[in-house]
């Protein structure tokens, strides 16, 4: 279940009450969506409020936004656990790898290759992949100014972005061939965490770029 598809209880009429009556299954599909971030109580709990600000509906009141949040975290992952055992390959895409990986993993499944039904453990495995050479090539400043653009990226953003956005951001500022010391300029010159996607960020970055 995507983030931002989540619906509070109140909206699907005793369908979300069915699914959370169920206890989930103790095994390793569980084990594992339990690590993916969306389904963080915090990160939830910030969903639930602004929902409940957007749009408050008088019959939640009986719960508490942390109760509602808690059976959005259980929903989350009984969903996510269904759909790991239909798709074994994506499991297995993100169970065999470290924790900084698998947070790279986690992005890819539900953003970047939240569409790819049919090859979506490729997917993953690919944008994993693709997030290790960027951290290498930031590591080793190599093109030069690499490190300056992905710092950049990171400052223009809105805070935490998901690597996925953050890497779009990157891969447009280097699609420039800016030098250096423009690169350098440009990260004092952009306004900071403005943009909420990668393709905006980029667009940011790269404009300031190409105006030298």
């Amino acid at each position: 279940m995507p983030v931002a598809s989540f619906q509070l209880p109140g909206r699907i009429v005793g369908g979300l009450l069915l699914l959370l009556s169920v206890p989930a299954w103790a095994d390793e599909a569980v084990n594992l969506c339990a690590t993916n971030p969306a389904y963080s109580p915090k990160v939830m709990l910030s969903i639930v409020r602004a929902q409940l600000a957007r749009d408050h509906d008088p019959a939640l009141d009986a719960d508490s936004p942390e109760v509602l949040a808690d059976k959005a975290v259980a929903q989350g992952i009984n969903e996510c656990a269904a759909d790991m055992r239909a798709d074994p390959g994506s499991a297995a895409a993100i169970a065999g790898l470290s924790l900084a990986d698998r947070s790279v993993a986690w992005d890819a499944y539900n953003v970047g290759c939240a569409d790819h039904k049919a090859s979506r453990g490729a997917c993953i495995q690919a944008e994993v992949g693709a997030a290790a050479a960027l951290k290498r090539m930031v590591a080793r400043n190599s093109p030069a100014g690499a490190r300056a653009l992905a710092l950049t990226c990171e400052l223009v953003m809105t805070e935490d972005p998901q690597m996925v956005e953050w890497r779009s951001c990157v891969d447009a500022g280097l699609a420039v061939h800016a030098a250096p010391e423009v690169v350098e300029h440009c990260k004092v010159r952009v306004n900071y965490h403005v943009a909420k996607t990668g393709a905006e960020a980029g667009r940011i970055v790269s404009d300031c770029l190409k105006g030298g």
